[in-house]
């Protein structure tokens, strides 16, 4: 009966690891799919990605968000302080952290790249999900220096 017991916490642990990296994976998949559709004009699809209230956190600000049309503003406003030839943003890093089952962080590393792909600057976020009918989306955007950047345990 104790070895059944062991078996029993082996396989529900082995479980347990394997369901959060699933859901780590999960994560960073979405993380891609958000900087492709922030590099679209358009910008139609962010409700797919972003929960609402949204937040953007500033060093002497944040923007807040309730809606789509609300979040476009907010990235074009970000997007305005980006150089002319700026094209596209490639992730450098990116860590995910459980906090629970409804709750992650992302820290990420960042570069900016102009239309020749050379890096003009690169930079680090968190990004902070919330698990909402079984779908991971942000809800709030923090960003940071490069050297801020860190890995979870």
């Amino acid at each position: 009966m104790k070895n059944l017991r062991n078996i029993f916490l082996v396989l529900l642990t082995i479980n347990i690891v394997f369901g959060n990296e699933i859901e780590k994976n999960k994560i960073l998949n979405i993380m891609v799919d958000i900087n492709y559709e922030l590099i679209n004009p358009k910008k139609q699809n962010l409700d797919i990605y972003f929960d609402y209230p949204f937040s953007y956190n500033l060093e002497d600000q944040t923007l807040f968000a309730t809606n789509n049309r609300e979040l476009k503003k907010i990235f074009k406003k970000i997007r305005k302080g980006f150089k002319k030839d700026y094209s596209y943003s490639d992730w450098k890093k990116m860590n995910v952290k459980l906090l629970n089952n409804n709750i992650a962080i992302v820290n990420a590393m960042f570069s900016r790249l102009n239309k020749n792909s050379e890096t003009y600057y690169t930079g680090a976020a968190m990004y902070i999900f919330r698990k909402t009918e079984n779908k991971w989306k942000v809800f709030s955007i923090t960003p940071l220096k490069p050297y801020n950047y860190f890995e979870f345990d």
